[in-house]
């Protein structure tokens, strides 16, 4: 996926062409909507006792264009403009999936029509560590300085819901968090993410096989993925412990044969927490800003 910085940089504009009141507060948090249980994925796999198959599964699901609206509806029953913050949250969703579609994801991609289709949308254009990821990640941080002050004086329409729409909200929630887990068997049954090769071992030899940011371990030769961590590579130049992604096949339970590898940087990741939180920035500038601001009135 390109970074945060990069959708704040791309998605921000375009947003204002067609809407040019939309605040910028929602406009970031409509950017990192799909990237919310990527983020909760990351923290949850580190926990003792987690089903990290079943945990990429609901995650898969969770990450899809229908769960971005439905938690982007339930986000916008907390404001006075519902319509208008909706379509801020959802037109940036989409647009998100849309540009991590433009990136190289090995074994990965973006799902536009889950759970009605587990096709992964994968455009293959360019690879996170490109040269225009540096120079879009830089200008999302231009953009941000420069709508900056006016975006911290502006309206969020944050709004205590009444009866109907806190009941709307949270029922959203609801299917938002609990559904994903009806689809962890049709997910696996598609081998979304080689979900079904990587977990059935005794069946992977001869198996096609692709990793989208694999842990690779130098000193043992072997791979990290959600799955399984002790992967064997069986034609791997040397090279340093990094992150790669891999296409290949399997040549029996253990050992992979590569067709092809990236490696890549910690760019895209520093980029990411840089923006998210700038994001959490913003809003808590914003929420001092206006507090502050009606005191001052008030004493007048």
């Amino acid at each position: 996926m390109p970074n945060t910085l990069a959708h704040i940089a791309i998605q921000a504009p375009l947003t204002r062409l067609g809407m040019k009141e939309a605040p910028l507060q929602w406009i970031a948090v409509g950017c990192i909507i799909p990237d919310i249980p990527w983020i909760v994925q990351r923290i949850f796999t580190y926990l003792p006792g987690i089903d990290t198959l079943n945990l990429r599964l609901y995650t898969v699901t969770q990450a899809s264009l229908a769960y971005c609206l439905i938690l982007s509806l339930a986000l916008c029953m907390l404001t006075s403009r519902s319509k208008q913050i909706f379509l801020v949250l959802a037109a940036n969703s989409l647009c998100h999936l849309l540009l991590d579609a433009v990136q190289n994801k090995w074994g990965n991609g973006v799902n536009l029509l889950v759970p009605f289709s587990w096709h992964s949308t994968n455009f293959e254009l360019l690879w996170p560590e490109h040269f225009s990821s540096y120079f879009i990640a830089f200008t999302g941080i231009i953009v941000l300085i420069f709508l900056w002050p006016k975006a911290i004086r502006s309206n969020l329409f944050l709004q205590r819901p009444d009866k109907t729409k806190a009941l709307c909200a949270a029922a959203c929630l609801i299917i938002y968090f609990s559904s994903p887990s009806l689809f962890l068997n049709t997910a696996y049954a598609e081998n979304t993410h080689y979900s079904q090769t990587l977990h059935d071992t005794r069946k992977r030899a001869g198996k096609r096989l692709e990793i989208d940011r694999a842990t690779y371990k130098a000193a043992t030769n072997t791979l990290e993925c959600y799955i399984d961590k002790q992967l064997k590579v069986s034609n791997l130049p040397k090279i340093q412990s990094g992150t790669i992604s891999i296409r290949g096949h399997f040549i029996d339970e253990e050992t992979i044969e590569l067709q092809e590898y990236h490696l890549h940087r910690k760019f895209r990741d520093y980029a990411s927490y840089t923006g998210l939180f700038l994001i959490l920035l913003l809003w808590g500038h914003t929420f001092y800003y206006q507090k502050s601001y009606h005191r001052d009135i008030n004493e007048i």
